[in-house]
C-alpha cells in the first residue's frame, strides 16, 4: 500500500569538491536534522559525495556500488530509518559513470547512472543506458541526473509509472566574472533550473524533487585554456503534481522539508470479498 503523503526533505548543499570524507560526514549531519524534522526521504545533490568539478582528478575518487561510499550512505538510511538519494562518482565495468544512489531503510541500494552528458561531460563520464524505477511504500520513484531533465524520451518512460521523480543536479548559471564564451552558454541556465522541474511535474503529474548544488564553481572547456567562475544555480525544491514550487527559494545551503500528496486516483484500490 503507497503512502498518500510523502515528507521529502531537499536538500540545497554545498560539497567540498574532491573530499568525499568531509563531504560524507555533513551528510550525515543533514540526514539527521532532516530525520528530526520529519523527512521519510532525504534528496542530495548530483555528485554530493565528491562534488562537481571537471577535472580527471574525479577518477581516483571512483568506487564500485558496493565501495565505502554507498556503505555509508546506506547505514545512515537504516539509522534514520529514511530513503536518501544522493551523487557519487561510480566504477562500474571498467568505466566511470557520474551516478546517484538510492539507499532504503532495508538496507537495499539501487543505482541510477546519469544517461545524458553535456558538453564536456563526455571527457569524464560514460554514458549510462537504462531508467531505473524503485517501488516504496511512498510510492513509485523514478530517477533522472541534471541534464537528464532535458530530454523528453526520458519522461516518456516514466510516464504513468511513477508518484515521484527525483532530480539530483550540478545545474550551473552565469555569474559577472563568466567569461563570454562560458556565459552565452549559461544565460538561460537559472531560469531553466526553476522552470523544467515544474514543467515535468505538471506534464506527467507527478511530485518532483528537484536537488542542486549551490555555491561558487568553475565551468573548464578541455582544451580551451583554462577554467572559468561561475556559479550553480540553486533554485532546489518540491513541486506538486500540478506544477507548484512548495518551498521558499534560497540561494545558500538549506533543507527544504515538504509533503507532497499522490493523487486520489493513482493509489491502489483494495477489494473487500465476502
Amino acid at each position: 500500500m503507497r503512502a498518500p503523503t510523502m515528507p521529502i526533505a531537499v536538500v540545497q548543499f554545498a560539497p567540498q569538491p574532491l573530499n568525499p570524507a568531509a563531504n560524507l560526514e555533513r551528510i550525515s549531519a543533514k540526514v539527521a536534522e532532516a530525520h528530526a524534522m520529519g523527512a521519510k526521504l532525504v534528496v542530495f545533490p548530483e555528485l554530493a559525495c565528491t562534488g562537481y568539478v571537471e577535472h580527471t582528478d574525479l577518477h581516483k575518487l571512483t568506487e564500485e556500488a558496493d565501495g565505502p561510499i554507498v556503505n555509508a550512505l546506506t547505514k545512515l538510511s537504516r539509522r534514520y530509518g529514511v530513503y536518501l538519494a544522493a551523487g557519487f562518482v561510480e566504477r562500474h565495468d571498467g568505466h566511470v559513470y557520474n551516478s546517484l544512489s538510492f539507499t532504503s531503510p532495508d538496507g537495499k541500494a539501487s543505482i541510477y547512472r546519469k544517461r545524458h552528458l553535456i558538453f564536456w561531460e563526455h571527457f569524464y563520464f560514460r554514458h549510462g543506458q537504462d531508467p531505473l524505477i524503485v517501488e516504496t511504500e511512498l510510492g513509485r520513484i523514478g530517477f533522472a541526473i541534471c541534464a537528464d531533465m532535458i530530454y523528453h524520451h526520458i519522461w516518456s518512460e516514466y510516464r504513468g509509472k511513477i508518484d515521484l521523480a527525483i532530480i539530483s543536479a550540478a545545474w550551473p548559471r552565469r555569474t559577472p566574472q563568466t567569461a563570454f564564451r562560458v556565459g552565452w552558454m549559461l544565460e538561460p541556465s537559472w531560469s531553466l533550473a526553476g522552470e523544467l522541474p515544474s514543467r515535468i511535474a505538471r506534464d506527467l503529474e507527478i511530485n518532483v524533487a528537484f536537488s542542486n548544488q549551490c555555491g561558487p564553481c568553475q565551468v573548464r572547456i578541455p582544451h580551451l585554456g583554462g577554467a572559468t567562475p561561475a556559479a550553480f544555480a540553486a533554485r532546489s525544491g518540491l513541486f506538486d503534481h500540478l506544477g507548484n514550487r512548495l518551498n521558499v527559494e534560497s540561494d545558500l545551503e538549506q533543507i527544504s522539508l515538504e509533503t507532497a500528496s499522490i493523487p486520489e486516483e493513482r493509489l491502489p484500490c483494495v477489494t473487500l470479498s465476502a
